[in-house]
């Protein structure tokens, strides 16, 4: 069956994309890692991103069971830099497991996505007994 994340945001452009960026990059966007050798992820599955409608950016594509979203972005990166070194992505996707406590955030940074977990803490109302969950930063 599987474990479902939910991702909201958009990861900008740092520049405005070329046609020709824009032609590269939608021949990743929904594409299966497994059926590109080329591209030495073999054990990264779809990739679930699409552009913005404004092709300012990208942002998850809704797809269920959406996994490894690191290292797609990563992988994405490192492919646009081969022929495009100054493409750049800034911003953050926040991440909602099936699991409440399962929050974290794919962050853009130094160039490069990367995991930031966000600590969730269980505060219990001392009047009614309900159970809400804190996010904090770490």
């Amino acid at each position: 069956m599987g474990y479902s994340t939910d991702f909201d945001g958009e990861l900008k452009f740092k520049k405005p994309l070329t046609k020709k960026q824009i032609e590269k990059l939608e021949t990743f966007l929904g594409e299966d890692c497994r059926d590109h050798e080329e591209w030495g992820q073999l054990d990264l599955t779809y990739i679930d991103l699409k552009l913005t409608k404004d092709q300012s950016g990208l942002k998850w594509d809704g797809s269920e069971k959406t996994y490894d979203l690191v290292d797609k972005v990563n992988l994405i990166i490192n492919e646009m830099h081969k022929d495009f070194p100054d493409f750049e992505l800034e911003g953050q996707l926040t991440a909602q497991g099936e699991d409440m406590k399962d929050r974290w955030y794919l962050a853009i940074e130094n160039g490069f996505a990367c995991k930031r977990k966000t600590l969730v803490k269980t505060v219990i109302c001392p009047e009614c007994n309900h159970e809400f969950l804190v996010n904090n930063e770490i």
